[in-house]
């Protein structure tokens, strides 16, 4: 069996490995269905046998304003660095519905 860091390795390389290399994040609810099931821990990437990964984020967003439209117990309507209004249900993991664009066509 091979380790994270070597299955990645010889992806990259164009090698042969054990297997693909397998990373996911499920959203909080799924975790909590699969214990609800029987899964024995939180801790699915152990449990599932997945590889380890870090990953680091940059924001090369256009920076547009980001601000609150709306916000009920339920939900909440935003806008986006990306220039996006999106909304985004507070009670459930989803993902959110775009429902504007501040960028619409190729002359913006």
């Amino acid at each position: 069996m091979m380790t994270t860091h070597e299955r990645f390795t010889r992806m990259y390389e164009h090698r042969e490995a054990d297997r693909i290399p397998i990373f996911d994040s499920p959203w909080s609810e799924t975790i909590d269905r699969w214990c609800a099931e029987g899964m024995p821990t939180r801790d699915y990437v152990s449990y599932f046998n997945l590889d380890k990964v870090a990953t680091i984020s940059v924001d090369n967003s256009p920076r547009y304003e980001e601000k609150v439209l709306e916000e009920t117990d339920e939900y909440r309507i935003y806008t986006t660095s990306w220039g996006a209004t999106q909304k985004s249900w507070k009670k459930h993991g989803s993902t959110p519905e775009f429902l504007d664009f501040k960028i619409k066509d190729a002359e913006k």
